[in-house]
């Protein structure tokens, strides 16, 4: 092969030069560290791990998996810890220390039981009454402020409710700073430390870069191969679909859309062509090949809520199949109501919640009855949709009522708060929420397609197409009500803010350990 052969095989002489040199450049960043920087990272160790969900919120294995992959500069012992029925008035690290007696006794130096064992690091949480706490043995302990750091990395995914998401984030952020050397010179240490992050940092993005892009690509060209084969199928299904039926016609809208994407995707893929070697490496190209994954992928959404248009307005073979998504939407949206009817009760405002408990109940029969009536040709496909429009306002109204209500009924000290917290940002959570495509209910678990429901919503491939309809049945109007819940939820939790950090002893948050003189590292705080 001639040497102008492998270049072009290795992405060309640009590509090959501009990625030589940037890889020299991250070397010579990383050989910037002086050796007697290079010791304190040496040796790395995997953490014993162990999960202990008394809030029963976790999925033990996958968390414990998840986190005995992590490495710390020193062995330590890992413990996380849920804590149920701790109020936000209580004192936490009281009653981590408390379980911990009882419970976990080893987690008290048998040297000195005034202190944690060494190396034990603990993670802990209430989700009901939002506090976050760290705790560790002598031997691993961190300052105020960086335990501050480690509980503040979790708080986000906390206050979404994302338990696991908070104590991996947690502990991902322990294991970069337990054990960290005290820096040294500022000229010997910690310029040459920056300048070595830097050029891992550099190196790291730049393969990282290069795999998500071909990782993307790939994932484009499969959604682009799929509605290219189904291309002939998909515009025989479109004409079966009823012009004169209104959710007809908003699909009939979206198709024309899809037949305009799909020819300017085609032209995009060809402008993209077929990189090879260093060309992965170019600047922009993740972005670019995400660009195109996102194209194809609602593309070949929209190919299947064809087909559901189809199906269900015909009354073909498959209209079930399509009817069970088409319902999807409402069904998570009565387990957003549900979820938040649970949380008006925890909350305690004296406020019944037995009569939208039953409306909820009645939805559920109304959705079973809609579902009979078409099987027995009782009611028609687009009276059946119709029903599901009608379902998702009052849902909506009903959340939003009764969020209303609830926050009127408090009377604590913080409502006030609450309630401007609750206007500010409900809104906001409403426009950010989309279908996650799950449902529970007592009766059970149920999965579907949100991008490929009839009826639009925020995930509907071709939501903006122009010529779609405005208010009832747009975009706009089915946005998930699990925004709204998640915006009270956070607002009616709010309490005035208030914390526990002490650099030697768990006194702070409201109360000690009753005299016992407990001095272990730790401390924690509200989210």
């Amino acid at each position: 092969m001639q040497s102008g052969e492998v270049i072009q095989s290795l992405g060309g002489t640009r590509a090959v030069l501009s990625l030589s040199a940037k890889v020299l450049t991250c070397l010579a960043l990383i050989a910037s560290l002086p050796l007697m920087a290079l010791q304190p990272f040496g040796a790395r160790h995997k953490p014993t791990v162990e999960v202990h969900d008394e809030a029963g919120v976790l999925q033990v294995e996958a968390v414990q998996e998840s986190l005995a992959s992590l490495e710390f500069r020193d062995e330590v012992d890992l413990e996380v810890l849920t804590m149920p029925r701790v109020d936000a008035t209580e004192n936490f690290n009281a009653a981590v220390l408390e379980w911990a007696r009882i419970n976990e006794p080893d987690w008290i130096s048998a040297a000195d039981p005034n202190y944690w064992a060494d190396g034990l690091v603990v993670l802990a949480v209430s989700p009901e009454g939002r506090w976050v706490g760290t705790y560790f043995g002598e031997d691993v302990k961190v300052g105020l402020s960086i335990q501050e750091e480690i509980q503040e990395a979790g708080k986000d995914s906390f206050r979404i409710g994302d338990w696991a998401g908070g104590l991996e984030q947690m502990a991902e952020k322990s294991a970069e700073v337990v054990g960290r050397p005290v820096q040294g010179v500022f000229e010997r240490i910690v310029l040459p430390t920056v300048a070595m992050a830097g050029g891992v940092g550099w190196l790291i993005a730049l393969v990282a870069g290069r795999n998500t892009a071909r990782r993307r690509f790939a994932a484009a060209q499969r959604h682009y191969s799929s509605v290219t084969g189904d291309w002939e199928s998909t515009e025989l299904l479109a004409r079966t679909i009823p012009a004169d039926e209104p959710h007809g016609a908003q699909v009939l809208v979206r198709f024309e859309w899809f037949q305009k994407r799909y020819h300017e995707l085609t032209a995009a893929f060809n402008e993209f062509g077929s990189p090879r070697g260093a060309a992965w490496f170019a600047r922009g190209m993740p972005s670019r090949a995400k660009d195109l994954e996102g194209r194809a992928s609602e593309l070949d959404s929209l190919d299947d809520t064809i087909a559901h248009a189809s199906a269900l307005l015909t009354m073909s073979s498959t209209w079930p199949e399509a009817w069970e998504n088409e319902k999807g939407p409402v069904l998570e949206d009565l387990a957003s109501m549900d979820t938040m009817l649970d949380s008006v009760d925890d909350h305690g405002v004296g406020l019944s919640t037995s009569g939208e408990r039953s409306w909820v109940s009645a939805q559920r029969q109304r959705l079973d009855m809609t579902t009979a009536a078409l099987q027995a040709r009782e009611t028609t496909p687009s009276a059946a949709l119709d029903t599901l429009d009608e379902m998702s306002n009052e849902i909506r109204q009903r959340v939003r009522d009764l969020a209303k209500r609830a926050l009127d009924a408090d009377t604590s000290a913080d409502a006030e708060e609450r309630r401007r917290r609750y206007r500010d940002s409900s809104e906001a959570d409403l426009q950010r929420a989309v279908y996650s495509g799950v449902w529970l209910s007592s009766s059970g678990r149920g999965t579907y397609s949100p991008s490929s429901t009839i009826r639009l919503n925020p995930s509907s491939a071709g939501g903006s197409a122009d010529g779609l309809p405005a208010g009832a049945g747009s975009s706009s109007s089915f946005i998930p009500v699990a925004g709204l819940v998640t915006g009270y939820s956070s607002a009616s939790s709010y309490t005035a803010p208030s914390s526990s950090y002490s650099s030697s002893s768990f006194g702070g948050g409201g109360g000690s350990y009753g005299g016992g003189g407990f001095s272990g590292a730790g401390s924690s705080s509200q989210f």
